[in-house]
């Protein structure tokens, strides 16, 4: 009998079988034990591949800051960055430069403003998390129960909820700091009341480390379109392009940097002629987490307010080559710190006074007029062409090793985010290069399920110092830069906004001590494919991934063997250390491998 007969007449008993509580009649023919299930690891040839620099312009994301690990080597992450103005030709004040210089006889509100900048600094926000899954006004990671809105997260005897509706903290016993707890409290005045509390997840390593900020002008004009090829194809910049270490300027700022991971509260001014109330007390605006640089105020009043009605401000392009960007480096470091920030949000807030002619509200009487001095804010957005520059450490001897090892030699699996290290994998050939795939289909199996399980050598990442391991590993076919058919079958969705494809997987299983132990990745019809449908067994790249949904390639630079890597995995700074396809003997059950579960017909 065929191996297509075989599966035509295994579905036809299996519709039998899910039917039988309806047609009995027959049932009994075949015997409780015609089928077994079973399951079979199968080995798979793995290789080590370094990642050669990548193309790092237009990243979804980018790094900032320094990771150390006794592993795969120092990181530094420094960014340059093109400026866009908020609006083009701007007119700081009220009237334009020209009108001010030229003046107006018969409009005595057209006056020289003498615009000065008072304060100048670059917000640079956090990626927050706020995720509230019982909507109790405590995010998920601060509630000590995140489903049950009557769970006291402070422990003072007042439910997440309560706190809510009567205004105080859930998350503190002593909201106004009395001495006496919020459940007896009937006097409680909170001073943060409506404030966010945030959880700031764009922080790798020590949040309380201490270390300074270089912002300089870049000297480097960033084009899009390549001058060597007729400007007809987009301009690549690498990751290991030197462009600071060459074409940094003018410094806007050198100093050290504070990093609050609370909400920025902003009052309001006090209004002298309103005696019964202190706006001062009033909120005016709340800001999420965020860094914030001082900037150079005399450079900015010469580079940009004095500038109001050149040339090189009447449009974006001039603009560009007058003005070509800033470049950002953070060193000096008390503890290793990398800053994943928000530059899409990101800006230099100008803020400058001037005089403007008040007429007071009463056009036809000119002796009450004045010269008032009033502010006005300018940005500077943090957009356009952007880049990731980075610099590596030597990798251990370990993980040089394994980089030019064969997959019977390979004891251990490392991988590495950004330029760093991926896993080539060839599922249906063993260690030594045997071909397993006509064996397998020779048997006639019907798979149920398959899955490519990799386990985390915890004993070797201790014993180096540890490595925050990412969140979730990647699979994709090397030669089509797609994942294979699961990723796009599978539209689960896991209890956080983020985790999607939870099935497919990929994301790491920690155990009760909250350790990491494995990752999972199921490619059951990605296998099913190959073994009853005769699709091509390609090799597939492992990579670690920061964003699953993400599936986006970027190019590498100069190399033969892998032209491609995946966007996800170059933003991701992290790296982790697997079982390899021939651990030591007592690690044997947890070597990678691809597990089978199938059904077969008892002989």
């Amino acid at each position: 009998m065929t191996n297509n007969k075989i599966y035509a007449f295994l579905l036809l008993l299996i519709f039998i079988s899910c039917n039988k509580e309806y047609n009995t009649i027959g049932t009994d023919i075949l015997r409780s034990d015609t089928f077994k299930t079973n399951i079979e690891y199968v080995n798979v040839e793995v290789k080590q591949k370094k990642i050669p620099p990548f193309k790092s312009i237009g990243l979804p994301i980018y790094q900032l800051g320094t990771i150390k690990d006794n592993i795969f080597g120092d990181r530094e992450a420094s960014f340059v960055t093109q400026l866009r103005l908020e609006e083009i030709n701007p007119i700081f004040g009220v009237t334009s430069q020209e009108k001010e210089e030229a003046g107006d006889a018969s409009n005595i509100q057209i006056i020289k403003e003498n615009e000065i900048i008072t304060d100048a600094y670059l917000d640079i926000p956090f990626y927050t998390n706020t995720y509230d899954s019982d909507g109790d006004g405590v995010i998920d990671i601060y509630d000590v129960d995140p489903n049950d809105i009557y769970s006291d997260s402070d422990g003072d005897g007042l439910s997440d909820i309560e706190e809510r509706t009567n205004g105080t903290d859930p998350l503190d016993q002593d909201t106004d700091d009395d001495g006496i707890l919020d459940n007896v409290d009937t006097d409680t005045i909170n001073p943060n009341k409506g404030a966010t509390v945030y959880d700031v997840d764009s922080l790798i390593g020590n949040k309380d480390a201490t270390f300074k900020i270089k912002v300089q002008e870049l000297d480097y004009f960033l084009s899009t379109y390549d001058p060597n090829n007729n400007f007809e194809t987009f301009l690549k910049y690498y990751s290991d392009n030197n462009i600071i270490e060459n074409f940094a300027g003018t410094t806007l700022f050198d100093g050290e940097i504070e990093i609050s991971t609370e909400e920025i509260v902003i009052y309001k001014e006090d209004d002298p002629e309103t005696d019964d109330v202190d706006e001062s007390t009033e909120v005016k605006e709340r800001l999420s987490p965020r860094i914030r640089i001082p900037i150079d105020k005399e450079y900015l009043q010469s580079k940009i307010i004095d500038k109001e009605g050149n040339i090189d401000l009447t449009n974006q392009d001039n603009f560009n080559l007058y003005f070509k960007g800033i470049t950002l480096n953070a060193y000096d470091f008390s503890e290793p710190l990398m800053l994943i920030l928000n530059y899409s949000d990101a800006s230099i807030n100008i803020v400058y006074e001037y005089d403007r002619y008040n007429r007071n509200d009463t056009p036809d009487d000119t002796s009450d007029d004045t010269i008032d001095r009033e502010t006005k804010n300018f940005q500077l957005n943090l957009v356009g062409n952007q880049i990731n520059l980075l610099k590596n450490g030597p990798y251990s001897s370990d993980v040089s090793e394994a980089l030019n090892s064969n997959s019977e030699d390979l004891k251990r699996i490392y991988l590495k985010g950004g330029d760093g290290i991926m896993m080539e994998i060839d599922l249906f050939k063993d260690s030594s290069g045997n071909d397993l795939l006509g064996e397998i289909k020779s048997k006639g199996w019907l798979i149920n399920e398959a899955n490519l399980t990799m386990y985390i050598d915890n004993e070797t990442i201790d014993v180096n110092g540890g490595v925050i391991e990412p969140s979730r590993l990647y699979l994709y076919d090397i030669e089509s830069k797609a994942p294979v058919i699961d990723y796009f079958i599978d539209n689960s969705q896991g209890q956080k906004p983020n985790d999607q494809k939870v099935v497919h997987s990929g994301l790491i299983e920690f155990d009760e001590d909250n350790k990491g132990i494995k990752y999972k990745i199921r490619i059951s019809e990605h296998v099913k494919n190959i073994i009853r449908n005769d699709s091509l067994n390609k090799k597939l790249g492992l990579v670690v991934s920061s964003d699953i949904t993400n599936a986006v390639n970027t190019e590498l630079k100069n190399n033969n063997q892998l032209e491609f890597i995946p966007v996800s995995s170059v933003i991701n700074p992290l790296g982790t250390i697997l079982y390899g396809p021939n651990p030591e003997p007592m690690n044997n059950d947890k070597r990678i491998r691809l597990e089978l579960f199938y059904t077969e017909i008892n002989n």
